[in-house]
C-alpha cells in the first residue's frame, strides 16, 4: 500500500472516530441526564460530556493498531528476500 493512501485512510479514519465519538458522547451524556446522574448547564454535564468524548475517541484510534495482527495475513509478516 502507498504511503500516500495509508495516510489518507488514516486521516479518514480519524475524522470518521471524531464523528461517532462526538456522536456517542452526546447520547451517553443525554442518558445519564435522564437517569439523574448529570444536570444539564452544570459542570458534571460538561465533565461527563468530555471524559466519554476522550475515551471513546482515544478506543477509535487506536483499534486499526490493536488489531493489525489479527487482520493481517501472516505472509505479510515474512520479511522480504
Amino acid at each position: 500500500m502507498s504511503t500516500l493512501k495509508l495516510l489518507g485512510l488514516g486521516m479518514a479514519w480519524i475524522l470518521a472516530s471524531i464523528a461517532i465519538a462526538v456522536v456517542a458522547a452526546i447520547v451517553l451524556t443525554e442518558l445519564l441526564d435522564v437517569i439523574g446522574i448529570v444536570e444539564s448547564g452544570e459542570t458534571s454535564y460538561t465533565f461527563a460530556i468530555n471524559t466519554i468524548l476522550l475515551a471513546v475517541f482515544v478506543v477509535l484510534v487506536l483499534i486499526p493498531y490493536l488489531f493489525r495482527d489479527r487482520f493481517m495475513p501472516a505472509e505479510a509478516d515474512e520479511p522480504d528476500e
